[in-house]
Order: structure tokens, then sequence, then C-alpha cells
């Protein structure tokens, strides 16, 4: 009976280990996606916040308001989705 609660405790142990590298490791990570036809790039964190969006200059001339809003719209998507990708990958690492 010790050694099967000293087993739960190492595992216990080890799995909080585990959650607190991978927190520390997702702080650390930023993802960047661009639009498909690159007028748009959005940065986010694991969480899928955005921290910034940049708009190509040179081509954002050339679209109008509504060509825009779509590729703010699609490059943030696909940050939060390659977010989410992230923290999948980075999970699976740190807890197996």
């Amino acid at each position: 009976m010790v050694s099967s609660l000293s087993a739960l405790a190492a595992r216990t142990n080890r799995a909080d280990e585990g959650l607190l590298a991978l927190r520390k490791d997702l702080a650390q990570r930023t993802v960047t996606v661009r639009d498909r036809g690159d007028l748009v790039e959005v940065e986010a964190d694991a969480a899928g916040k955005v921290l910034a969006v940049s708009v190509n200059s040179t081509l954002v001339r050339r679209v109008d308001a509504r060509t825009l809003a779509n590729a703010i719209l699609q490059a943030t998507t696909g940050a939060q989705r390659a977010a989410a990708e992230l923290v999948a990958q980075r999970r699976a690492y740190h807890l197996g």
C-alpha cells in the first residue's frame, strides 16, 4: 500500500512538473500567420490572443476595405488555429 502511494505521489509530482514546464514554455511562444495574399500578418500568443497586426503597405493601396477586412479575418483565424496547434504539440511534448 505504501509503495502504491509513493508511486502515485511520484506520478503526481511528474505531472505537476510537466504542467509547470508547459506553462513556462507556452508563455514564451508566439505564432505569426499571413493571409493567403500576404496583405496582413497577425501575431498571437499561445492562448490565441492577438498581439500584433501588420499590413503590407505596398499592397494595401491596391485593395478595397472589404478585401483588407477579409485578409485581417483570415490571418487572425489562422493565427488562432496555429496557436491551438502549438499548445497541442507542446502539451504532448511536456505531458506525453
